[in-house]
């Protein structure tokens, strides 16, 4: 007996004499480490170099490991040498997991080298299904043309199609805005002795909800009924979805309710859709109601869902409520980003509660909400607007502490903030804030205006302090030409 110098489950692993494939095979299945994994397969051969080699079924294992456990370079690597060594080819099933490994990986032109090129690479000739694989990724990562370029390619090696194949390319032909050849390909189908299923009629309708064409998608659910093809809670979510976006919640509702009576089952875009929808088309009580159906179906909403009751309501000035809803997403234990608390302050500041507004901002800082390149002009957009309405209720204090809150993060100040502000404090007679505000604006490079000086110039003057005013405003500009 040798020792391999690995473990499987904390025992040593004992070669007989002779190693047979099928024990290596046996402890590479064995083995959840893809390293030890290796380790076994390369040790089989160190121990007996002249007295045994993998066989391809070996071989093969190994790779579909290496390329589950995305490793594909080394998986494509000893399909290779299995090749080299053995003088056969490799069979289809040993290169699926290769090309899936690169479509999870984001890399379906790499795929499709594989797919090409297998004939010169494995000595493999690879039926449709890894045709459509290949086919499927290349589409799920907008290789549009590619995929259009795939299946002309397949038609001309007459690899005949499957019906994953069509749906991969019906889904190609509405993505890219094709769905008249769409249709074409849709009514060809049956001529190659496919029968449409349920994926292939979602594409489609989805299709044509995307396009504005739901008068078509309906017709095209009713032919799918009458086929007897059971629409799915994809077809009712694309349908619903269509209908409110053209403006007709009236018939999404009734295709929700039509669903539930199927006893196909909402699910949470179902509901995101529709509760969207009713709240856009000015249903907003509506659309609240039908959110609370989601408990009855043990469904969670999720941030779609409330960012489409929230805006709903502040659009209809019902802002506490949608401040409820807000508060009903923390207690579920989602925290609501920086789109909804902004639909919330904008609500308040439309309706003049800019310290419920300030407040509000508060709770996002608190919650740990931080602007970041997506969200950074919301931020700035809310801060100023917060400040400026607090300047206007002649609140300076709570507008200074708004304005240092976004200082501390490094929220931009814009200009007529920052002279609303400093006429604010002018007017509350706080000089040695307004002077400061005024330093800060110039060190941030915006010049105060004339009206924004005379304010600072005018209180000094009323205090008969004019030498003092001179001197500190002569001070704030050399002070901010040195710096």
């Amino acid at each position: 007996m040798k020792t391999l110098k690995a473990s499987l489950a904390g025992a040593p692993i004992h070669w007989t004499h002779p190693i047979t494939p099928s024990q290596v095979r046996t402890l590479i299945r064995a083995e959840p480490d893809i390293h030890k994994a290796i380790l076994i397969f390369d040790s089989a051969t160190a121990e007996y170099p002249s007295g045994y080699r993998h066989d391809l079924p070996t071989f093969t294992l190994l790779s579909s490991r290496l390329a589950l456990s995305s490793h594909p370079r080394r998986a494509e690597e000893l399909l290779l040498r299995a090749v080299r060594e053995l003088s056969l080819p490799i069979p289809e099933p040993a290169l699926l997991p290769l090309l899936r490994s690169h479509a999870r990986a984001g890399r379906p032109l790499e795929s499709l080298r594989l797919l090409l090129h297998s004939s010169s690479l494995f000595s493999l000739q690879p039926s449709h299904r890894s045709y459509t694989l290949v086919l499927s990724s290349l589409v799920a990562g907008n290789h549009l043309s590619q995929a259009r370029h795939l299946y002309k390619h397949m038609k001309d090696i007459k690899i005949p199609p499957s019906v994953a194949t069509f749906n991969a390319l019906l889904k190609a032909l509405c993505s890219s805005g094709s769905l008249d050849d769409a249709v074409g390909v849709f009514r060809r189908m049956t001529d190659r002795h496919c029968k449409p299923d349920a994926c292939t009629y979602n594409t489609l309708i989805d299709g044509f909800c995307k396009s504005g064409k739901v008068g078509d998608a309906r017709d095209l659910f009713r032919e799918m009924q009458e086929k007897r093809c059971s629409p799915t809670v994809v077809t009712y979510c694309s349908l619903i979805h269509g209908l409110c976006l053209s403006g007709d919640p009236d018939g999404a509702l009734e295709l929700f309710d039509e669903m539930r009576v199927r006893g196909v089952k909402p699910n949470v875009v179902t509901y995101s859709a529709l509760v969207d929808g009713l709240c856009k088309g000015g249903r907003v009580m509506k659309a609240v109601e039908v959110a609370e159906r989601m408990a009855v179906d043990k469904c969670k909403p999720n941030v779609i869902t409330y960012s489409g009751l929230v805006d709903g309501l502040c659009r209809e000035g019902r802002v506490r409520e949608a401040m409820e809803m807000l508060d009903r997403m923390r207690i579920q234990g989602r925290k609501p980003d920086a789109g909804l608390c902004g639909k919330v302050i904008n609500g308040l500041c439309d309706s003049g509660k800019f310290h419920e507004a300030a407040n509000c901002l508060d709770e996002m800082v608190l919650s740990g909400v931080q602007p970041n390149r997506v969200t950074w002009s919301l931020h700035v957009r809310m801060h100023n607007l917060v400040v400026r309405g607090l300047c206007g209720e002649s609140d300076a204090n709570r507008a200074f502490q708004v304005y240092l809150s976004m200082r501390s993060r490094g929220i931009n100040t814009e200009p007529e903030t920052f002279q609303l502000l400093i006429d604010c404090l002018c007017k509350k007679d706080d000089l040695q804030r307004a002077a400061q505000l005024a330093y800060e604006m110039l060190v941030g490079g915006c010049v105060p205006d004339y009206v924004t000086w005379r304010a600072i110039v005018g209180v000094f003057w009323n205090r008969s302090r004019v030498r003092e005013s001179a001197e500190l405003l002569w001070d704030t500009i050399t002070d901010c030409v040195k710096t």
